[in-house]
């Protein structure tokens, strides 16, 4: 991963040159919106005429996911710096909702394949993204209403245990879509306190641990679901499932989707409520970046004497920051 050389590119993709910048803090991840996907360079101020920025550019680091579209400029006169900033190319994805078509709920793609469905769900972005043009080799039965294209590519993708990966190929000039297989790295990658990591770690309950969802209908004819969440952070809609909550550690939402005539759907969307609200046990970790490059959406070992945590779970963020000539990432998993 070349993460010295910051290309500048103008709002058609044309290269312009190679930008020297003081810092650069960037993040991705599995988050769905612009907020967790965003970078921001910085550079010298009497620097800033002879590169020629303009809102709608874009900055970054070739063969790699890390930079994006050119936002916000701001001068900073105490420090004699310049700061650019914007979303990275998953915030862009975040930014494009998926629309039925005219008289219908629902984009129905459930006889196509699923490099077929990125191509077609990245085609508002006018070639700025590509996906694979051979088939995934396995049929798609997702439905999207109304969801952000990122979502409803990692959800899609998700439910075959598969993971987003972005590239920005300098060849074509366009950002690469492509999916790989979740790997499970926990036995290879254990963070914990006998290695010389610098890491947070954080224990807490469930806020909700209890989805009590309204489908469609009226009064006693309401469609009605109920999803629990066991122990090992799962879900599911058997009443008699061994580790549901009860009494004072039950803690219960109301999810309200009245539009929903699909009660699988229904369901699957009170089990994202359950897991934006899951128990707060993460653990934030802070390396050097020349260590280990662990790709988001894999799983990693996660182990803390002083909480007691000791888990297998997902790389949900990753936090790059270079200045000085040095590289730091830092992961979120969760």
């Amino acid at each position: 991963m070349d993460l010295t050389c910051l290309l500048h590119a103008d709002e058609n993709f044309i290269e312009l040159g190679v930008v020297e910048f003081v810092r650069f803090d960037g993040i991705i991840s599995l988050r769905p919106d612009p907020e967790g996907n965003d970078w921001e360079a910085e550079i010298v101020a009497e620097d800033f005429d002879r590169y020629g920025f303009a809102l709608g550019h874009y900055l970054y680091f070739a063969g790699t996911e890390w930079g994006g579209r050119l936002e916000k400029i701001i001068h900073v006169s105490k420090t004699h710096t310049v700061k650019l900033g914007g979303v990275t190319w998953r915030g862009m994805l975040a930014r494009r909702a998926i629309l039925p078509p005219a008289g219908q709920s629902h984009l129905d793609l459930r006889s196509s394949d699923v490099n077929a469905v990125m191509r077609l769900l990245i085609q508002p972005f006018g070639g700025l993204f590509a996906a694979p043009a051979s088939d995934f080799g396995e049929l798609c039965t997702r439905r999207f209403r109304y969801q952000n294209v990122l979502e409803g590519i990692c959800d899609m993708l998700d439910a075959y245990r598969m993971r987003l990966v972005l590239t920005l190929d300098p060849d074509s000039r366009q950002v690469l879509l492509s999916s790989a297989a979740v790997t499970d790295r926990s036995d290879e990658i254990e963070f914990s306190g006998d290695y010389d990591y610098s890491y947070t770690s954080t224990l807490g309950e469930a806020m909700y641990n209890h989805v009590v969802a309204l489908g469609r209908g009226e009064q006693e004819n309401r469609t009605v679901r109920h999803v629990w969440l066991l122990p090992d952070g799962t879900a599911t809609t058997d009443p008699n499932a061994q580790g549901i909550a009860t009494g004072a550690d039950e803690r219960m939402m109301v999810y309200d989707y009245s539009s929903c005539e699909d009660e699988d759907e229904l369901v699957r969307n009170a089990k994202k409520q359950l897991k934006e609200h899951c128990p707060q046990n993460r653990i934030e970790i802070s390396m050097d970046s020349e260590d280990i490059d662990i790709p988001l959406g894999d799983r990693v070992g996660l182990r803390d004497r002083i909480t007691g945590m000791s888990d297998i779970r997902t790389v949900t963020s990753k936090l790059l920051g270079i200045a000085s000539g040095s590289m730091t990432l830092r992961y979120t998993a969760e």
